[in-house]
């Protein structure tokens, strides 16, 4: 079965994640554009050129998984600086219709976020104002949301008349008017559903909170589904990277006509009441809407489960992995690791096939746990694993990583997957990316977003330290596997996130 895969954007995430989950089986094929086709950070997607290739490329394909970002504003950042009118937007949403009408039996899984509201001052992302104007941006829309559906409190009615008064009012009504264009399309594309010309819509909300003014577009959405009662083809939830994962998943249950069931455990009492960071929820909700998603079941017990999930949460108090050095006493207190492995290898040995959702801190892995794994020779022996940037974007990865390997996957494909992940999310996501920040970055006059020309010398520290961290602390698993990265490269030019070339192959 060959799917279109139209991504959010270029960065492996998006572009190279679903490829290798993907190539874990030999029961589809992703059909995918060339990256160069995809725009370049703040740099929108030349969509007609895009459009070309998909009309080459669908006639061999019997369903698309399609990111609206891309088609409509060219990517994900420039959805959220674009200067497009609604019409133009809309003239760009008649495209997927025609596509539809041209290919009637082609199934199409849509996904479109819900644009974010990052709480601090940084234009990396966002519009050039929010260097010195976002987190005043992000409280004026958390009180105005606060004010409408609460009330205010006099300090908290001070602060919002005080943001009024120093925030410069072209940047909130520039801001205000992009979201509500970006609504509007969200409107018409909700209407595609429900003229069956989108069969399934996942609404991720990116860096969500639970107020303001990602939450006021939320309430609209939830209401426009409600009026048309498309609850169970329209699924709204935290996440946004993971997306292209979630849908091929989904995919591929809906192809094998399986409905996949789900066991889930946490390593702490709370992990499931805990509402991560980045996040709008408790945990234990976003598991619930991400198996739905793939059309699975979340099942009681382990017996009735195809496979287990194991979920890697924090005590109490959720930090970033960067501060493993000084963990919060909760991390003890309030989760027991010990128990959590035991657990994992009493699954394994009653041949149950077992993944970890990783997400006891943001942006990166546990070291005790991925040390613990190894130490007792289970690393090798989950099926997947995932601890990477929002836990959504975690627990997508996973989920999908455990249905697509649950049945006549090519293990040693599973296992690339699985170094893949443990090299990224744990070797540079906790360890190497810091390393590289305090110890190299200084010395040759590069910073966090400002490489300075000096790409190639930070590539190859990355991939000096990574590989020495493989080496020191990976000793008692993959023996039977020679692992060595060839390639390591930054998409955007920063620090945050890689991509890697890796040779993994099976020893003789």
């Amino acid at each position: 079965m060959n799917v279109l895969y139209i991504p959010l954007d270029e960065r492996p995430c998006n572009y190279k994640y679903p490829q290798l989950i993907a190539g874990m089986t030999n029961q589809m094929q992703l059909v995918v554009p060339p990256v160069y086709l995809l725009g370049e950070k703040k740099r929108a997607a030349d969509i007609d050129l895009l459009w070309e290739w998909i009309y080459r490329a669908v006639p061999q394909c019997e369903a698309a998984i399609i990111s609206i970002e891309m088609l409509i504003y060219g990517g994900l950042l420039p959805s959220r600086i674009h200067t497009l009118s609604e019409a133009e937007c809309l003239g760009r949403l008649e495209k997927i219709k025609e596509l539809k009408d041209l290919y009637p039996k082609l199934c199409i899984y849509g996904f479109n976020l819900i644009m974010r509201t990052p709480t601090y001052n940084s234009s990396e992302e966002e519009p050039d104002y929010y260097e010195t104007h976002g987190e005043n941006i992000f409280q004026y829309g958390r009180l105005m949301d606060l004010k409408e559906r609460v009330g205010l409190t006099q300090d908290e009615q001070k602060e919002l008349d005080e943001i009024i008064e120093t925030t410069n009012k072209e940047f909130i009504t520039d801001y205000c008017e992009r979201r509500s264009i970006n609504i509007k399309v969200t409107e018409a594309v909700v209407e595609t559903v429900q003229e069956g010309i989108i069969d399934f819509l996942s609404m991720p909300q990116d860096d969500s909170a639970p107020y303001g003014f990602t939450a006021i577009d939320q309430r609209k959405i939830i209401e426009m589904i409600g009026k048309r009662r498309l609850y169970d083809v329209i699924h709204m939830y935290p996440g946004a990277d993971e997306v292209g994962c979630t849908l091929l998943a989904r995919v591929y249950n809906i192809k094998n006509n399986r409905m996949p069931k789900i066991y889930v455990f946490y390593s702490s009492t709370l992990g499931a009441q805990i509402t991560p960071k980045y996040e709008d929820r408790p945990f234990g909700e976003s598991v619930k809407s991400h198996i739905l998603a793939v059309g699975g079941l979340l099942v009681d017990t382990a017996h009735e489960a195809d496979f287990v999930i194991a979920i890697n949460s924090a005590g109490k108090i959720m930090q970033e992995s960067w501060e493993q050095q000084e963990k919060d006493v909760t991390y003890a207190s309030y989760r027991n690791l010990r128990e959590f492995v035991q657990k994992i290898a009493y699954y394994i040995s009653q041949n149950k096939k077992c993944v970890v959702a990783d997400v006891s801190f943001s942006n990166g892995g546990d070291h005790e746990l991925i040390h613990m794994l190894d130490q007792k020779k289970l690393l090798d022996k989950i099926g997947g694993y995932a601890g990477w940037n929002t836990a959504c974007n975690t627990l997508g990865t996973v989920i999908a990583t455990g249905i697509i390997g649950l049945q006549e996957a090519d293990q040693v494909e599973v296992t690339k997957n699985l170094v893949y992940r443990i090299l990224e999310d744990w070797g540079y996501q906790t360890h190497a990316r810091q390393q590289v920040i305090q110890n190299f970055l200084p010395k040759i006059g590069a910073s966090y977003y400002d490489f300075d020309s000096k790409d190639e010398e930070i590539h190859s520290e990355m991939k000096r330290v990574m590989q020495s961290l493989w080496q020191e602390h990976i000793v008692h698993t993959f023996k039977d596997y020679q692992v060595q990265i060839q390639n390591v490269y930054t998409p955007w030019n920063r620090m945050f996130e890689i991509g890697m070339e890796l040779l993994i192959e099976k020893r003789d």
